[in-house]
């Protein structure tokens, strides 16, 4: 796999770069129209999860479990999410998207 250089401050094109790698495996999946509006929604709280850390992501699946969603449903989400979209971003890309969306770590 080729090394990317990742700039110190993302461009508004660079940062909905990361988000459309990062999107795609659910985009993929999704056939309809409403499940493309559906993988949107998922998709961006996802992103907002991987930029906030674990304690946003756990209260994310802890969300959709009581949404009514089938636990297979969620559970394919969480693997989708571990093993394909979270795996998408680099660290260095992760640390430049913090710094583009000032997110400060807990405490802080």
């Amino acid at each position: 796999m080729k090394k990317r250089k990742v700039p110190q401050s993302l461009t508004d094109r660079e940062a909905h770069d990361l988000f459309t790698r990062f999107a795609a495996p659910v985009f993929r999946a999704a056939k309809s129209l409403q499940q493309q509006r559906s993988a949107q929604r998922l998709t961006e709280m996802l992103w907002l999860a991987l930029l906030t850390g674990p304690d946003i992501e756990a209260t994310i699946w802890e969300t959709l479990e009581k949404t009514g969603l089938d636990a297979e449903d969620v559970q394919v989400a969480k693997d989708r999410y571990y093993n394909e979209m979270k795996p998408s971003i680099t660290p260095a890309e992760l640390r430049a998207l913090k710094a583009r969306y000032k997110v400060k770590k807990k405490g802080a």
